[in-house]
């Protein structure tokens, strides 16, 4: 019998499981997509949502790996014949005229003599001056102070988007000398790709340039507490990139070491402390010395500063040998020797001497620290980061080490135009020309301004055709 208290349309049965799922998944999908359109909400829920969707999306393909009934061999490595690669200016040169304009001549070939195990001793013993370069080096560094507390004064701070904390911290150099930025229009110049993970250094320095004629960059390797201190005091920011650990998994099996874009923005001897920004968490946050140290090692503590032009002479007084370039690789190349030595069974230690050796330009010495350092264990996002593995194994035609190195990362996410490129060049150097052709365009899509892309598709148009 019909409930009178109950209205005629009342219909007394119970709502379907199946209808409820579809309704609060319907209803959480509506909300991330009007969140995913609103800055301010994406930067909180996008890393968690990409998190969620990359474990399951990775996850379900290693199972359907895993349950395969046959797996294909794993063949021998093979090395090809190296290419011919021309120097970037001579292969974009449009003429003979412009051809002829080009310099060539190359500026470390006096550091390059081809090098042997005697020579890296008379690098580590400093012999490998030019005396024909004129390094003029100031003595303007200060004493140190009884106390040193430097507060430079931080950029408002702006909160990184998913992969995006590149462009978020080039934001606020620019804002900390005065001028207006924003993170998505810096990502839209360097790489459109949303899900493009990492805004190298040489991106950041040639953004610049273009951008900002008024303003240099200067990018160098073996970096130390001395000369942070040194350019705090001139009131000059530096940019660094440490070593992480995420809070979430991507995929089944992540370590979850991941590397971040640091401001350092202060130093305080009494404490032991630097002062940083960083995207995503705040401003004036403070990390003592030896983590700060100790995270931005295996990444060859590199740092990067931008600054008006003025203020070169500040620059110059900070870094004092390390301002030029050729001393700067010759003291790099010294250092991490002697830490490969010390720590021999530290990856980062190997990796760092062959990333010197690859800028010092011997590659077979290089691809031995690389691979030592593989052997030993580099986290899985390393390769993300650190491509001079990759150059070299192009110079040396190991085309399947490329492809084995790059793999997984590949797998897991390919949005990552510099691996899409090197496994391009892998193909060419395989002989499979169409399918080296084709990773270059589809590394041309995922960044369209990436010097590296622009290359290989120039050497694609040029040497082969």
């Amino acid at each position: 019998m019909k409930n009178k208290n109950k209205p005629f349309f009342y219909d007394k049965k119970k709502a379907s499981p199946l209808k409820v799922c579809l309704t609060l998944i319907g209803a959480i999908v509506f909300l991330i997509f009007i969140g995913w359109q609103i800055p301010g909400i994406r930067q909180i829920i996008s890393e968690p949502v990409y998190a969620a969707i990359s474990f399951t999306w990775n996850g379900l393909k290693e199972f359907v790996s895993m349950t395969r009934m046959y797996q294909e061999p794993e063949l021998p490595k093979q090395t090809y014949t190296p290419l011919e690669m021309p120097e970037r200016d001579v292969l974009f040169a449009e003429s003979l005229e412009n051809l002829s304009a080009i310099t060539l001549e190359d500026p470390l070939a006096d550091l390059r003599q081809t090098p042997t195990p005697s020579e890296y001793e008379r690098v580590a013993q400093w012999e490998y001056l030019d005396p024909n370069l004129n390094y003029a080096i100031s003595t303007g560094a200060e004493p140190v102070d009884e106390i040193t507390d430097i507060h430079l004064i931080p950029p408002v701070f702006e909160h990184a988007d998913l992969f995006n904390d590149g462009a978020a911290l080039l934001s606020a150099v620019m804002r900390f000398w005065g001028i207006t930025e924003n993170q998505y229009y810096i990502a839209d110049e360097i790489h459109s790709d949303q899900l493009d993970p990492f805004i190298s250094f040489s991106d950041i320095e040639k953004y610049v340039t273009i951008k900002y004629p008024g303003f240099l960059s200067l990018i160098r390797d073996n970096g130390d507490k001395d000369i942070l201190i040194e350019l705090l005091r001139r009131n000059i920011p530096i940019i660094l990139f440490t070593q992480n650990l995420a809070k979430l998994s991507f995929w089944p099996g992540d370590d979850r070491i991941t590397g971040h874009y640091y401001l350092i923005l202060g130093y305080n001897n009494q404490e032991n402390k630097f002062y940083y920004q960083d995207t995503y968490t705040g401003n004036t946050l403070e990390i003592s010395e030896y983590d700060l140290l100790s995270s931005w090692y295996p990444f060859q503590r590199t740092y990067m500063i931008i600054y008006p032009e003025e203020k070169d002479s500040d620059v110059r007084e900070a870094l004092m040998e390390n301002y030029f370039e050729e001393l700067n690789i010759q003291r790099s190349l010294a250092k991490f020797k002697t830490d490969s030595e010390m720590l021999p069974e530290n990856p980062y230690a190997q990796y760092n001497l062959g990333a010197a050796l690859h800028k010092y330009g011997d590659e077979n010495g290089a691809w031995n620290c690389f691979s030592t350092a593989v052997d030993l264990s580099l986290p899985q996002r390393f390769v993300h980061y650190r491509s001079e593995i990759l150059e070299t194994a192009l110079r040396l035609g190991y085309a399947d080490d490329i492809i084995l190195l790059t793999n997984n990362q590949n797998d897991r996410n390919s949005h990552d135009e510099v691996l899409t490129v090197y496994r391009g060049w892998a193909s060419i150097l395989k002989g499979n020309i169409d399918e080296g052709t084709d990773l270059f365009y589809k590394a041309l899509k995922i960044n369209p301004n990436s010097d590296l892309v622009l290359y290989a598709i120039k050497y694609r148009e040029t040497m082969i055709n």
